[in-house]
């Protein structure tokens, strides 16, 4: 069974036009895709060596320059010099992609869009490249990677952090393939077992109906990353059959995935134990659903999710599904929004499990409807000085269908009602917050 085909359910239900225009002051915080311009020098910073053995990465680089690539690179920078410079917090500019299958060298002003490819002498690092997890070990970007090339094998990621104490630093430079190899690579950076990837822009990756930009198997951490413009999801989570892993996805923009895709999907194979941890988070504006979570048989899902944010996708803005031997426990802490989707929130064919709210949840102007439980039999629950808000949905603030229950104060909707089971609610606000 296949994720895509348990969750059906959830885009049946949902409206087949897009879910509104994307807010202003929601739009992408990430620079344009084009790479930084190269420089007649590399700033490599490795604990993995990156160059020819006995040769240091700046010495091995320099070594190999001429005077006519030093020319060359000059005199790229001076035609780039004239193009206008995308700030950090604009949208995407169409321009040409950089075509070097390498890391680029930063320079003051990257996002330049336009430029000609550029010859760089050598490279430290080519997609493909895996920094395994034998002790500490962190490579840290100080150029763009760019991938030029298709993909040796089918499956290989552009690059892979695999294992405790693997950990990919990307300080803000871009992971993506060119408008030539769009769509011959599945994953853009692919984490497992316990290793990190931080600061990191990656988009444009995805075959088909397979892939995504970032790729967590069997547990790691994702920190401070932008995922945008993937064919498919942008960051796919596994947790492999029987297995127990921990997740952690923090300070991280998802936003513009694929059509019917998905910004956080997860899949819990059977057996397997999974905790997920998400904070600061914000999936916005998704082709598909904000987050899915799919549990098959006898496998455990540990959710924790604060401070964060699903809006304007499509479908749902969170989809959590599973099978009769599924266990789940969802916690919502601090503040969680979901506004402007398809729906708010949709829980499917589950029937273990609680949900808590210890925080603020907010579902409001979906337009399908905020809270919909579709034969389930979780249970709701809104602790002391916790609130679950659901507000001016189009169609209804909550629906049951199935056993689950509702516990404790702070409820807060209008429409609905269709069960005996529906919740006391204070009366929703005539215009609610945005």
């Amino acid at each position: 069974m296949t994720l895509l085909k348990l969750f059906n359910a959830s885009n049946a239900n949902s409206p087949k036009d897009d879910a509104g225009g994307f807010n202003a002051q929601l739009k992408s915080k990430g620079r344009d895709q084009s790479p930084s311009p190269p420089k007649d020098d590399v700033d490599f910073d490795s604990t993995e060596a990156a160059t020819p053995e006995g040769k240091s990465s700046v010495s091995f680089l320099r070594s190999k320059v001429s005077l006519a690539c030093l020319g060359i690179l000059v005199l790229a920078l001076l035609v780039v010099g004239g193009v206008g410079i995308f700030q950090y917090n604009t949208a995407p500019a169409a321009g040409r992609i950089q075509q070097q299958d390498t890391l680029f060298v930063a320079d003051n002003h990257r996002g330049k869009a336009g430029k000609e490819p550029s010859l760089l002498c050598d490279s430290p690092v080519k997609c493909g490249h895996t920094i395994p997890g034998t002790g500490k070990k962190k490579l840290t970007f100080f150029q763009d990677l760019v991938c030029t090339e298709p993909p040796v094998n089918e499956d290989d990621c552009a690059i892979t952090v695999s294992g405790e104490g693997a950990e990919l630093d990307c300080n803000g430079f871009m992971i993506t393939p060119t408008q030539d190899t769009s769509g011959s690579w599945k994953y853009g950076i692919c984490v497992s077992n316990g290793a990190k990837a931080v600061k990191c822009p990656v988009q444009r990756f995805g075959v088909g109906f397979k892939g995504a930009g970032i790729l967590i198997e069997d547990g790691g951490e994702i920190e401070d990353c932008e995922v945008m413009f993937n064919v498919n999801h942008g960051i796919e989570v596994i947790g492999s059959e029987d297995s127990t892993a921990t997740t952690k996805i923090s300070d991280t923009f998802i936003h513009d995935n694929g059509s019917r895709r998905t910004g956080i999907s997860f899949t819990g194979e059977t057996g397997s134990e999974s905790s997920i941890q998400i904070e600061g988070v914000r999936t916005i504006n998704n082709g598909g659903n904000g987050m899915v979570f799919g549990v098959f048989d006898d496998a455990t899902l540990n959710l924790r999710v604060k401070d964060s944010e699903t809006s304007y996708n499509r479908f749902t803005g969170v989809v959590i599904a599973g099978v009769p031997s599924a266990y789940v426990d969802f916690e919502l802490e601090g503040f969680f929004n979901s506004r402007y989707n398809g729906s708010g929130m949709s829980f499917y064919l589950l029937r273990e499990g609680e949900i808590k709210v210890k925080g603020v949840v907010n579902l409001y102007k979906n337009k399908y409807g905020g809270l919909s439980m579709l034969n389930t039999a979780v249970n709701v629950v809104v602790d002391k000085g916790g609130a679950l808000n659901s507000c001016s949905n189009v169609v209804e603030d909550i629906y049951i269908d199935g056993s689950g229950t509702f516990s404790g104060n702070g409820y807060t909707c209008g429409t609905g009602g269709n069960s005996n089971r529906y919740p006391v609610c204070k009366a929703c606000p005539s215009c609610p917050s945005e």
